[in-house]
């Protein structure tokens, strides 16, 4: 694990890989990597808003030992009798 200056954590591969695009970037026109943060930025929003917390707490339409029996319920083994040891 390899912790960056602003104490981000990444890992030895994701550090090759950041080093390699970085180096593919460099050769790119201003427009061009203009460009690209710009999709970067949209992408980093997108992920932002798929794990961002919830800010509503779980509020559940039934309670507990409903929601118990109901599991317990849908529960389906087959009917087989073991004899007990003796």
């Amino acid at each position: 694990m390899i912790v960056t200056k602003d104490k981000r954590k990444i890992n030895y591969s994701e550090k090759k890989m950041l080093e390699s695009y970085s180096a593919m970037i460099s050769g790119l026109s201003i427009p061009c990597k203009i460009e690209l943060m710009e999709r970067l930025i949209k992408m980093l929003k997108n992920e932002t808003k798929e794990y961002a917390m919830p800010t509503d707490e779980f509020i559940p339409e039934k309670t507990a030992e409903q929601i118990i029996t109901e599991l317990r319920e849908s529960r389906h083994f087959r009917e087989r009798i073991i004899e007990p040891f003796d």
